[in-house]
């Protein structure tokens, strides 16, 4: 696990690029001054240093290091405090609102319906899931229900009553479309099957569990953070219970306190854990300082803290992506945080600033959408890539180091040469962008550089380098 630590300067990533660049003059065209803050050394007559801007999502890099979102794409209101969302087949990003007891939707296209539906103000709105069809389900802890709402934003109260005193907190739907209830005050799970069938008691937890967040995988298992146990329950598709399916460690500084669960497509687990230990034991610490760990697919523990962007954390949910990218809200990040899921590096996608709470977090199209619960604002970052300083045209000299970057946006992104052959002696960095070596060969080589991801790939663009003696 290695974390991205770029260094920000101002409103802009810099990146540094040498290269030896020939002028086609033949001329000297000297030297950019070094940026304030760098220590570069003195470089060889013919060389250029180019200072390029650039951004890792978004349209530029904030001061706090991590890349600033797309313009807000909706304004909730103070009085919303969002605390869940969900996305359907069509892209609608669907908002659970806590504060006023409703459902707000945003569509693909980006308009708003600020109250979609209107839940009873004594359901206190928990969370919210989503079934293949599009209807929402709602955790209601003042009721002890489920409400569902229809696609089209009709309202039942008491789809499913889950017992006096059970307050459902965690809520989740498979993709055959049976949803799965969280009972913090009872220790226990309910079904909604896709049929509308209830069981109000489809699994029982230990009493000492307190179950709050709840995944599933594919082949219909289901996985609860136990916030007060500090493990994760396994529980099948019929209903089994591996209670002890995985351990946070204990011993002072250890995670405690699960409240968000996640499992992407290999298995591999993933705890939202709210605290740490301020001593031995199982009992919740007091820390306030939170953590991500991971467990391998047979639950034994791979990190209990997984290396996470310099500061103070404390994850309150996930989105996972289809790909095992994993998206992390955050109370005192105040930031989205992404762990990529090809080769676990760990990079804050998107500042909020300095009094944001993100609890709603959901996942549309190729964009990620969180909201903050203290302002109402709904903000959007691109994961699609994009080619923001692609490489020009130039002369290299053979036998002289080259090393030019070529900046690209979007969430692990790679750059690969989509046609013609690089100069023998240079190579692509893929993932640093970066084309570097030592030109051997005289000769002019035309190349077709592009920046792809999940999400998409840009249009290929054409460079020619030529390599002269």
């Amino acid at each position: 696990m290695r974390c991205r630590s770029p260094t920000f300067r101002g409103s802009g990533w810099i990146l540094l690029v040498r290269a030896e660049i020939v002028s086609p003059r033949g001329g000297d065209r000297g030297r950019e001054s070094e940026p304030e803050g760098t220590s570069v050394k003195p470089l060889a007559r013919h060389t250029l240093t180019v200072l390029l801007t650039a951004a890792l999502l978004g349209a530029g890099v904030s001061s706090s290091g991590a890349a600033p979102v797309d313009a807000p794409v909706a304004d909730l209101g103070t009085s919303a405090k969002p605390v869940a969302a969900v996305a359907d087949a069509a892209g609608a990003v669907f908002l659970l609102n806590e504060g006023d007891a409703t459902i707000s939707k945003l569509s693909a296209a980006g308009a708003l319906t600020r109250v979609f539906a209107r839940l009873t103000p004594a359901c206190r709105p928990q969370g919210l899931a989503i079934d293949p069809k599009g209807a929402l389900f709602v955790a209601c802890g003042g009721t002890d229900s489920v409400t569902r709402v229809s696609p089209s934003g009709a309202v039942i109260d008491y789809w499913a009553y889950d017992g006096r005193g059970s307050l459902p907190r965690g809520i989740t739907a498979d993709s055959a479309g049976n949803v799965f209830v969280s009972n913090w005050g009872t220790s226990t799970i309910t079904k909604i099957a896709a049929d509308g069938s209830v069981v109000p008691v489809f699994a029982r937890l230990d009493p000492a569990d307190r179950p709050l967040g709840l995944t599933t995988d594919a082949a219909g298992s289901v996985y609860v953070a136990d916030t007060q146990t500090n493990r994760v329950t396994k529980i099948s598709a019929i209903g089994a219970v591996r209670e002890v399916f995985a351990q946070l460690p204990t011993g002072p500084g250890a995670p405690t306190g699960p409240v968000a669960v996640a499992v992407d497509p290999w298995g591999t687990l993933y705890t939202a854990n709210g605290s740490s230990s301020s001593g031995g034991g199982t009992g919740g610490g007091d820390s306030g300082v939170g953590s991500v760990s991971s467990f391998a697919p047979d639950g034994s523990l791979r990190e209990a803290s997984v290396p996470l962007p310099p500061g103070a954390h404390r994850p309150t949910g996930f989105a996972m992506d289809p790909y095992g990218d994993l998206f992390v809200g955050d109370e005192l990040s105040h930031a989205l945080t992404a762990i990529d899921a090809s080769d676990g590096s760990v990079v804050s996608v998107a500042g909020f600033g300095g009094t944001a709470i993100l609890r709603a977090v959901a996942l549309s199209g190729t964009g990620v959408y969180a909201a903050d619960y203290v302002s109402g604002v709904v903000r959007r970052v691109e994961l699609a890539p994009t080619l923001t300083a692609p490489p020009s045209d130039a002369t290299l000299r053979r036998g002289v180091p080259v090393a030019l970057d070529v900046a690209a946006t979007g969430f692990g992104t790679r750059l690969v040469i989509a046609a013609g052959v690089l100069p023998p002696g240079l190579t692509l960095d893929p993932a640093r962008g970066r084309l570097g070596g030592t030109p051997t060969t005289a000769g002019t080589y035309p190349i077709d550089i592009v920046a792809a991801n999940h999400w998409g790939a840009t249009a290929p663009r054409h460079v020619v380098l030529m390599v002269v003696r």
